[in-house]
């Protein structure tokens, strides 16, 4: 016959949850402390941004994580995986594990990149001739309506090109090709996984994923919705604790008069940077494809000039 069993009494201070629990002072005042930090240190565009077709929740980016790591004082370890996959391709797993001054874990990101992901693995191939002329349509509207001219020879991906005669034919961006190197993004993959991760882990430690957040793609060509370029006024956003967080990012003019750029400057920074375009024929008009969290390429593009196209979802330059 079995024994009854003995209950044994458990000290409510030393196993609730409550015992451990943050004065509610002392979290009030880490709330505000970020709330001031993102009000006037932090700027938008650079330290956190908005998503096109995301609404305007404010998406936490690299230099505002490291920002409120500096606030807190707070250190970081990180730990790699390296996953080896097909083709030479790979993927890396990053783990943050940010802690106090004191040396208290205080909680854990994680992030992944992969050469496998469409901007890593594709490039895009030559342009192709197509044996159609370019509409009269096309020239008479495309200074006025660019827009609407380019929907004319096909939309995007497609541009007006001067045939071996001289005739202009309507040409058609190449298709996708995959990069015969995944090696050449090593690098920019483990660099994207481990701001990520970071990334992550500050919004855990911080808890402030009700001001920021995170988990949203950073490109914006995953959405179907274009960015504001002066059809609507740029408001202001706000968070939960009602603080103006200024104009979404790219959706206003440059606070500067843009200034005077020659093609072929521009055509330098682009190469330079990595940045894919597209030129006319003529080379009167080019369209820049900048990476959505390259803040620095898309102010200096603004800063020149260039006008976001959110039909064709480019930089272009006129």
């Amino acid at each position: 016959m079995h024994a009854p069993a003995q209950i044994i009494p458990i000290s409510p201070t030393a196993s609730s949850l409550t015992h451990h629990a943050v004065n509610i002072s002392e979290l009030k005042a880490q709330v505000n402390l970020i709330q001031y930090v993102m009000r006037d240190v932090m700027k938008s565009g650079e330290h956190y941004g908005t998503i096109p077709g995301c609404g305007d929740k404010a998406v936490l980016l690299k230099p505002g994580a490291e920002k409120l790591m500096l606030t807190f004082r707070l250190a970081n370890d990180v730990d790699v995986e390296t996953i080896d996959l097909h083709l030479g391709h790979r993927e890396y797993r990053i783990k943050v594990t940010l802690y106090s001054p004191a040396g208290q874990r205080l909680g854990t990101g994680v992030g992944s990149c992969s050469t496998m992901e469409s901007k890593y693995r594709f490039r895009v191939g030559p342009v192709e001739l197509t044996n159609k002329p370019v509409p009269k349509d096309y020239w008479d509207i495309r200074k006025e309506n660019p827009a609407k001219a380019q929907e004319i020879i096909g939309g995007r991906g497609f541009s007006a090109k001067k045939d071996d005669s001289g005739n202009w034919k309507i040409a058609r961006q190449g298709e996708k090709v995959e990069h015969d190197n995944p090696a050449d993004f090593y690098n920019t993959c483990l660099k994207m996984a481990k701001k990520r991760g970071l990334v992550d882990a500050v919004l855990t430690s911080t808890a402030a994923s009700d001001i920021f957040t995170q988990d949203i793609e950073e490109d914006p060509d995953l959405y179907g919705q274009t960015e504001n370029n002066g059809g609507n006024s740029a408001g202001s956003t706000s968070t939960t604790s009602g603080t103006s967080q200024g104009p979404k990012p790219d959706s206003s003019q440059s606070s500067h008069e843009a200034e005077p750029v020659s093609t072929s400057e521009i055509i330098g920074y682009l190469t330079a940077k990595g940045i894919r375009m597209e030129l006319s024929a003529d080379e009167s008009e080019i369209s820049a494809f900048p990476d959505f969290n390259d803040t620095s390429a898309r102010q200096w593009l603004k800063d020149h000039g260039f006008k976001w196209d959110g039909k064709g979802k480019c930089w272009q330059y006129r």
